[in-house]
This record gives C-alpha cells, sequence and structure tokens, in this order.
C-alpha cells in the first residue's frame, strides 16, 4: 500500500535541496506542486457572485425567521405575469415601430 505525505515548505529557498535529496531516494517519487495563482473575477461574474451571497442570506434570513420569503407558488405566479407583461409592451413597441 502507497502511502501519501504532504510537506510544505517553509523556506521556499531550500525547495532545490529538497527536490535533488528526494530524487536520490529510490523508494520515493514526488511531485512539485505550486500554488495555483488567484483568479481575477470579471466585474459580471462579481455582481453575479454578489447577488448568489445576497440569495444565500435571504434564504438564510428565511430560516432564521428574521425575514419572509415568498412561497415558490407565489413566486411562480409573479414571474408569469412579468413575463405576460413584457410580451405585451414588446408587441406595442414593434407596432409603434412600424
Amino acid at each position: 500500500m502507497e502511502a501519501h505525505y504532504i510537506v510544505t515548505l517553509t523556506d521556499p529557498d531550500k525547495s532545490t535541496f529538497l527536490e535533488e535529496l528526494l530524487s536520490h531516494l529510490k523508494f520515493v517519487e514526488f511531485e512539485r506542486v505550486d500554488k495555483p495563482k488567484k483568479r481575477k473575477w470579471t466585474k459580471k461574474e462579481k455582481e453575479y457572485l454578489e447577488g448568489l451571497r445576497e440569495a444565500i442570506q435571504e434564504m438564510k434570513d428565511d430560516i432564521a425567521g428574521k425575514k419572509k420569503l415568498p412561497s415558490a407558488r407565489s413566486a411562480i405566479k409573479k414571474l408569469k405575469h412579468d413575463r405576460k407583461g413584457l410580451g405585451k409592451s414588446s408587441k406595442d413597441h414593434g407596432n409603434r415601430a412600424k
């Protein structure tokens, strides 16, 4: 059975020494894994994540009894109503353009 270890060097200047030492041990296989670079988020991604955080906080508040969220049924009704309203205004807008 293989044993696996994670070793963190507190002095990065010693990495060459450690790699050379390990390479002389025939019973050891190793692979250097560098920390991934920190990702830069786009403005759109940041806005999406902020909205997601807010939604999660609202859900937590609802569960804790701090805030009452609408039921799924009423939310669906509102979406259907809004969708119908958008469809009418699109037709009206399209007729005016002709």
